[in-house]
């Protein structure tokens, strides 16, 4: 009996050791894989697992690239259904229902959950614990503001969640460590392909427009500007025509030029950070994210410099990253080669903003 209670107790202090050995995204994270005694998860690399269980049920713990465990929560949706229809509220309903169920979670994040905007109409957090594999699931939502899923059996609801579309809660970190965690993302970041979309260019034609859309004003855009020389089609860098070959630098990853941008990032708490990093970098990251960009030409100055706003909108995140961006003469006489300075906003909530501000400012 004894050498049966050192037994266990040497496993769970492997446990809490490979648990604090291990490199968590978030805080909550790590409070959550201390709370379940999770052995050898400092041993992820880029990959999940689902040999770990709760209460009978499969949980998915996810590290990311860099070896950080991004992702612990019951295994309530298929690898095949999050990459054929991506959406935020998978790894947030995956953790969220299974912190609810945690007797020995932090006192801290045991507030955060009941302060949650998070209602249950049909059944609780309990209830995907009988989920047996025979559930459907449906996601509605309102962009920018609300989220309501099902998950039916035989026709039948048996579990129905309505919850605000904030950020906060969908990430589990605050408003400090979502800056902190964009910031060291942002330095690290790995360019990935991306392609424009775009339908067939005119036979004929020297230039083409792909008309995009407008975001809370009419000269807040992202269309893109094309010209077609010995080259082929691409996008305009022509210093000529300064105000296309400046939108399409502040919309696209695909032109040509690769802009340098020496960043400020406005932090919570009337504080901020520098960072120099490749514009591109910036534009790409977002974009991976479930971003779309848009940009607005405030004014040119009499020296040919030109001071713009970007935003970056997540439509199911229900937030935007905000870039005030000054752009020299040289930079744009020079096909967008050159330096960039913009102060940065990240993560400004929606989903508590007005209609009436969207409708007074479309108007």
């Amino acid at each position: 009996m004894k050498n049966r209670l050192v037994t266990i107790l040497m496993l769970l202090l492997a446990g809490l050791v490979s648990a604090s050995a291990a490199n968590f995204a978030t805080k909550r994270l790590q409070s959550i894989a201390q709370c379940l005694t999770l052995p050898s998860v400092d041993t992820l690399k880029n990959a999940a697992s689902y040999s770990y269980q709760y209460r009978g049920k499969q949980l998915v713990v996810r590290a990311n690239r860099y070896g950080e465990i991004e992702h612990i929560g019951l295994a309530l949706f298929p690898k095949e259904m999050t990459e054929l229809a991506p959406s935020p509220v998978y790894d947030f309903l995956e953790r969220d229902l299974l912190e609810r169920q945690l007797p020995n979670l932090d006192g801290e994040l045991k507030h955060k959950l009941q302060s949650e905007h998070l209602t249950f109409v049909v059944g609780n957090a309990n209830t995907a614990f009988s989920f047996n594999g025979t559930e459907n699931f449906s996601e509605e939502r309102v962009d920018l503001k609300k989220y309501r899923v099902t998950w039916t059996r035989n026709g039948r609801e048996v579990l129905k969640i309505s919850f605000d579309m904030d950020i906060e809660m969908l990430t589990g970190c605050n408003a400090i460590e979502l800056e902190e965690q964009f910031l060291r993302r942002l330095k690290r970041h790995q360019m990935t392909e991306t392609a424009d979309e775009i339908d067939l260019f005119p036979a004929q034609a020297k230039t083409y427009v792909a008309q995009g859309d407008s975001f809370l004003i009419r000269e807040m855009r992202n269309d893109l500007f094309f010209e077609n020389d010995k080259t082929g089609w691409h996008l305009s860098d022509n210093a000529e025509a300064p105000t296309t070959t400046l939108s399409n630098m502040m919309l696209s990853a695909q032109f040509r030029g690769n802009p340098t941008l020496q960043l400020t990032i406005d932090k919570y708490g009337y504080t901020a950070e520098k960072a120099t990093v490749p514009y591109k970098s910036l534009l790409n990251m977002a974009v991976e994210d479930g971003c779309t960009p848009y940009f607005g030409i405030k004014e040119r100055k009499d020296d040919g410099t030109y001071t713009g706003t970007l935003m970056l909108v997540n439509r199911r995140g229900g937030y935007v990253h905000m870039l005030s961006a000054v752009v020299p003469a040289a930079t744009l006489a020079n096909k967008g080669n050159g330096n960039i300075t913009g102060r940065l906003y990240v993560y400004i909530p929606m989903h508590n903003v007005s209609d009436k501000f969207f409708q007074q400012n479309k108007k």
